[in-house]
């Protein structure tokens, strides 16, 4: 189960593709019904020759699908087959040139990734060595020495960035599970790489050691507008914080889109952005200025629809809000639901067609849904009264019926 739980993150990015060459469709079709029979070890030798027929052609997105289906089937067929599949990455990497090895650094990445999240506690008992253990098995290093690698392979896959971004991500469409309006997020190369890496620098591992001057998120202007982030100096001494190597990323990709025709890319990262910072800043006020710098950048985009995906994250802080209010105690967000149906309808209907009006439409029927709890004494008083407490939210009217026993 671990082996096949370790192969998810690999399998997420391999699918069969209409856009596929049809002369490797009709092998990838053989491979499949090969593996549908249950002949793995054929299955594995049509791969093979497809591996050999993509390095010959140049073919990048086929020569790494080979690799994903070997390693799916070394799984099947081979003990240790955690450690072969890594070595197999690393050798390819060896021989590779951009962008194939761009890309085969980030599975890497994800691979090493993968495997701490199912073994973490096993790292969390491990003593830190100033060597590592074994250089090959990775599966004896110690906390440090696996995030340390895994940090080495995501910065080897950013590397020629100005050539990621010139790298249209729908030349690779044949390794990729698309879904309907992708591409306008994440158009490039470079987009697809950063992000996979964020997934890794966004994790907040309490049990990696910091130096005593760790890095933190302690300026407001990491809540700031687009543009005035992206000329932000990020350095400290932490060099490898997760968190600022997260808002490295989040400058590289800002100052990427900040001049785009269409702002869908530079919207979406840039609010993922301002989440981050939110979620760790340790400054005080941090949420009443992530809702000012929301309605700011709203503002500036007022008349395009990603002004909306704005709005809809204004509108889930009044939610959250909402649900901190307690009649007599904590009246201060007593209105804070009624805010955010305001804003979910004016999104909806200034940009019916949008992904911002598709998301206020569910948060909208999040808060208008009916509901009605009921709590009630286990033990009942002799000659008393006993008593319900009712929750209740949209609705009108209550009605009762009491039967005698």
């Amino acid at each position: 189960m671990k082996q096949s739980i370790f192969f998810l993150t690999i399998l997420l990015v391999s699918a069969l593709s209409n856009g596929q060459n049809s002369n490797y469709e009709i092998l990838w079709d053989q491979v499949e019904k090969l593996e549908n029979e249950g002949l793995v070890q054929s299955a594995l030798k049509s791969v093979e020759y497809i591996s050999v027929k993509s390095r010959n052609e140049k073919n990048t997105s086929q020569l790494i699908k080979t690799m994903l289906y070997k390693s799916k089937f070394t799984l099947i067929l081979e003990e240790d087959s955690q450690l072969k599949i890594i070595n197999d990455f690393k050798t390819e990497i060896a021989k590779s040139e951009y962008p194939t090895k761009n890309i085969l650094e980030s599975l890497l990445g994800n691979l090493y990734w993968q495997y701490f999240n199912q073994n973490r506690h096993t790292f969390y008992n491990r003593t830190k060595t100033k060597e590592k253990v074994d250089t090959t098995d990775f599966r004896t290093w110690d906390l440090q020495t696996l995030f340390n690698e895994i940090h080495i392979h995501y910065q080897n896959s950013l590397e020629s960035g100005l050539m990621l971004q010139l790298e249209p991500l729908n030349k690779f469409d044949v390794l990729l599970n698309l879904e309907k309006d992708s591409k306008i997020y994440r158009p490039t190369l470079f987009d697809f790489l950063n992000h996979n890496a964020l997934d890794f620098y966004k994790t907040n591992e309490t049990n990696i050691t910091k130096p005593a001057y760790k890095f933190e998120i302690d300026n407001i202007n990491f809540l700031a507008d687009a543009e005035t982030y992206a000329n932000l100096n990020l350095e400290s001494k932490d060099s490898t914080s997760l968190q600022l190597n997260a808002l490295k990323i989040f400058q590289d990709l800002i100052c990427f889109h900040l001049n785009d025709k269409e702002p869908y890319a530079l919207a979406d990262v840039n609010i993922e952005r301002l989440k981050f910072v939110n979620e760790y800043a340790t400054f005080n006020d941090k949420q009443l200025i992530l809702l000012n710098a929301l309605k700011t950048e709203s503002t500036k985009l007022n008349s395009h629809e990603v002004s909306g995906l704005y709005d809809f994250e204004i509108a889930t802080i009044y939610y959250q809000q909402s649900n901190q209010y307690q009649p007599k105690k904590n009246e201060e967000y007593r209105w804070k639901a009624k805010k955010v149906i305001t804003i979910c309808k004016a999104v909806i209907e200034k940009f019916p067609k949008s992904k911002a009006a598709d998301k206020s439409i569910i948060l909208k029927q999040l808060i208008e849904q009916e509901s009605i709890q009921i709590t009630y004494e286990n033990y009942l008083p002799i000659q008393q009264h006993s008593r319900l407490l009712v929750r209740y939210k949209n609705l009108d009217n209550l009605n009762f019926e009491i039967f005698k026993l």
